[in-house]
């Protein structure tokens, strides 16, 4: 199946939705390199985040975007002081992450060398992409990490992946992570999202039957 990502903006300023046109997904990739954070299914990144409960916050209401039989989660990592990041710091924050550069000129994580998206990460300013010539020389307003599900790995397990990964960029960058209303991520977001994550991929199998 051929699965193109498109990358359209919320607002002014964040990437709004992505679209999918059926069938394989394939950003293109370089090698593998330094390890990657991921996490197992089991394992949801919580501790860092801030813990305030949100009135009225439930799985029902967390910040995702559901969309037929796809399910669109995004993160965002902004700069804490409102300075710009700069160019060359997030390009070395990328590749600690183990974050490829490929297809639509952003960076994904793949699942294996050369293999699927399990998300990527975009400038959170449109059209999203990276022009890599200029990048070092560049301020940035912003990242946004994004995924789609199904995808080639379990829900959990990849998100809690972005989590991550979303974390160790804000520390290397000195951000703060924003949840995809770009509201702070608080550790009852965090769950509810898993929440969400689980009941759609349960909802699927039935009506997707073996």
């Amino acid at each position: 199946m051929e699965l193109r990502l498109i990358l359209i903006l919320i607002g002014a300023v964040i990437i709004a939705a992505i679209w999918l046109f059926s069938r394989q997904r394939g950003p293109s990739a370089g090698a593998a390199g330094r390890e990657a954070p991921v996490l197992h299914d089991e394992s949801f990144p919580e501790d860092h985040f801030p813990s305030e409960t949100i009135p009225g916050s439930s799985a029902k209401t967390a910040p995702v975007r559901e969309q037929g039989e796809q399910l669109i989660l995004a993160l965002h990592v902004m700069p804490r002081t409102g300075m710009p990041f700069s160019g060359a710091a997030v390009r070395d924050a990328l590749d600690a992450c183990n974050l490829r550069f490929g297809r639509y000129q952003v960076f994904h994580r793949l699942d294996a060398p050369g293999g699927n998206s399990v998300f990527s990460v975009a400038n959170v300013v449109e059209p999203g992409s990276f022009d890599l010539d200029s990048l070092d020389g560049s301020e940035l307003s912003g990242l946004t990490l994004f995924m789609v599900l199904p995808g080639p790995r379990g829900g959990v397990a990849s998100y809690a992946d972005m989590l991550a990964t979303s974390r160790q960029l804000a520390q290397a960058l000195d951000g703060e992570v924003l949840d995809q209303d770009r509201s702070t991520l608080t550790r009852q977001t965090a769950r509810h999202i898993r929440e969400r994550i689980i009941t759609f991929e349960t909802q699927l199998r039935m009506r997707r039957p073996s």
